[in-house]
């Protein structure tokens, strides 16, 4: 499973202005306050969403499929029975994120039938509207990454990789002078992507630095390799010309190693932590605290201040 980050600001509709300030305890006090009806009220897609704590800066983030024909089938004799049948009239089947919030920043993983960031940012943004904070809106910048072709070739095991090229890059003419073409027939063909794919498990880094090395880098749209630093690591996307999500790979567990797991990364993340400096320091954004979120940094509070809306 990938846990990928993000920057996250606030931005005021009023006037652009944009806000950099810890809402770990916002959410938090969010998190705690016991309301039925009212975390009920927040829905994506025609299904509820729900934002739980469970742990320290750690929350999963869930949306019910209630619309999907989830079946349950059993192995020995391959006999299907529907999964609605052993649940409760108030349980439903939900499908977890797993969202690490820090300081500035979220980190974000998610299976296939979880609910994704944009989906996050919209629950994030009803939660404000439901507590009258309409003025503002919670916003998300994904911390992107670039490698070297130097860094690629300090790596001792390197997987598929792929390279795109457009017309400028001699490569271009190469591809297509091998099928026989014309100027005039590939007019339309914008690029060629060429994928270098390993056999099973096998390391191809020779070739790959071989490549690596002789490829022209002019009209070079495109080049990714998967690669590892140490032989028991796992693969990770190096995106040595375009630039992909700063990401780190945990594997699936119980909630409790998955939270371990991911503050593991998060502290050893060299590139999250470069980032996090960049979007800290960014002077585009104001440091203060908008008044109007203090109020809600206290679960009591929570109550005393939706009487009143």
């Amino acid at each position: 499973m990938k846990i990928s980050y993000y920057g996250y600001s606030v931005e005021r509709h009023s006037d652009g202005e944009k806000f950099l300030f810890d809402l770990r305890p916002f959410v938090e006090a969010f998190s705690k306050f016991q309301n039925v009806d009212f975390k009920n009220r927040f829905s994506h897609a025609g299904e509820n969403v729900y934002l739980l704590r469970s742990g320290k800066d750690f929350y999963l983030y869930l949306i019910t499929r209630s619309q999907e024909v989830i079946k349950k089938i059993k192995s020995t004799d391959h006999s299907v029975s529907e999964i609605n049948d052993m649940l409760q009239r108030d349980e439903r089947l939900g499908f977890a994120s797993y969202v690490y919030f820090g300081k500035g920043f979220i980190g974000f993983a998610s299976t296939i039938m979880a609910p994704k960031t944009k989906s996050f940012s919209n629950f994030i943004n009803e939660v404000f509207a439901a507590i009258g904070i309409n003025d503002y809106k919670f916003l998300l910048h994904p911390f992107m990454q670039e490698a070297t072709f130097a860094d690629a070739l300090q790596m001792p095991f390197i997987g598929r990789s792929s390279v795109q090229v457009s017309k400028e890059n001699k490569l271009y003419e190469d591809i297509r002078d091998f099928f026989g073409g014309t100027a005039e027939e590939f007019a339309e063909v914008d690029s060629f992507e060429v994928t270098v794919k390993p056999r099973k498990r096998q390391n191809i880094d020779a070739a790959m630095k071989k490549i690596i090395n002789s490829v022209d880098q002019s009209g070079l749209d495109k080049f990714i390799c998967r690669a590892k630093e140490d032989l028991g690591d796992h693969l990770m996307d190096m995106y040595l010309v375009g630039q992909g999500m700063i990401s780190d790979i945990i594997a699936k567990g119980a909630d409790h190693e998955i939270y371990e797991a991911i503050s593991a990364k998060v502290g050893d993340n060299d590139e999250l932590t470069a980032k996090l400096g960049e979007h800290d320091g960014h002077e585009g954004f104001k440091k203060d605290e908008p008044e109007v979120f203090s109020g809600f940094n206290n679960v009591d509070a929570w109550a005393d201040k939706l009487s009143d809306l």
